[in-house]
Order: C-alpha cells, then structure tokens, then sequence
C-alpha cells in the first residue's frame, strides 16, 4: 500500500514566460502593420479606452486566459511506498502540446523519476529534503520547458509530519517511531 503526500501540476511553461508570450501577442496583434495603421489604432484607443479595455480583455481570453490552471500539461503524484518517494505521472495526450484548453490527460508512468530511498531513523526535515530532491530529479525528466508547480509543497513541507505520513504506508516493515 502506497501513501499519497501531494499532487503537483506540470506547466507547458512557467508562468513568467507565459504573460511575456501573451502580452507580446496582444501588442502584436492590437498594434501589428504599417506605421500608419499603428498610428490610427493608438490615437483610437487613446480616444475610446473603453474599446482597448474589450479588445485586450477579448484577446486575453481568446490567447488562453489566466496561466494557473489553464497551462497545465500533466499532473506527478508524489507518494510513498515503503521507504521510497515516488511520483506517478499523467499528461495531456496529445502528440504536441501547445495552448488549448481541451485537455485529455492519461497515466504515462508508475514513477517519472528513479525512486529515492528514505532512512529508517531519518528526521522530518531529512525526508523532506528527500521529497524535494525527488521533485528536482523530476524536472530532468520531462520535456525541455517543463515548468512543476511545488509551491505548495514548498510553503508546507516543513510543517509536515513526514515521518507519520511514511509511517502510514504499512508496505515498509520497519519501525519509524
């Protein structure tokens, strides 16, 4: 029996990169063309910021909304089994992965890195250094650009009780009290 500790969700890309990409798109296509026509659309908007409001709103919406959520290209569920973290992954199935929002995911591996082990007498802060470097060694498998979102993880991992979660997966036969 395996014990769950956290899903994280894998990106397409990090979110920096994405409002980079979108406001370059929205620049683009609200001010692309001649200088004259740039020049017309400029002095519009600057009459009617109104319109620029729903045209931005509207090209904000058609580029893929918010990144949190609608970026995400795979899930890794981070477990323990025994003395060992692993991390299952599912990802979007599609044969390339660009901006959509029409997302099937299927279960692609029973761990996405090699499982690390944890020490019998190991401290709360020694498993969660295990679990983040399991997380990092996750990154190096997954395609260039990858971005895992551990924030979560991050802002609780040491808060945890980390030795009664790997205590609870009963597959390890020994004693972590």
């Amino acid at each position: 029996m395996s014990t769950e500790i956290l899903t994280l969700p894998v990106y397409r890309l990090s979110r920096e990169k994405y409002y980079i990409q979108r406001s370059s798109y929205i620049e683009k296509t609200m001010y692309g063309g001649s200088k004259e026509h740039v020049d017309f659309q400029k002095e519009f908007h600057r009459r009617n910021p109104e319109r620029k409001f729903q045209y931005e709103t509207h090209l904000i919406n058609k580029y893929g909304g918010c990144w949190e959520f609608n970026e995400i290209v795979g899930f890794i569920r981070l477990h323990f089994l025994g003395s060992q973290i692993r991390g299952e992954y599912f990802s979007v199935k599609a044969k390339r992965i660009t901006r959509t929002r029409k997302k099937i995911f299927e279960y692609s591996t029973h761990k996405l890195a090699p499982e690390l082990n944890i020490g019998r007498d190991a401290s709360n802060q020694e498993i969660f250094k295990v679990v983040s470097k399991y997380v990092a060694d996750c990154y190096k498998e997954l395609p260039k650009g990858r971005f895992i979102d551990d924030g979560q993880l991050k802002s609780l991992g040491s808060f945890l009780d980390w030795r009664a979660l790997l205590k609870s997966s009963t597959d390890f036969g020994g004693n972590y009290e």
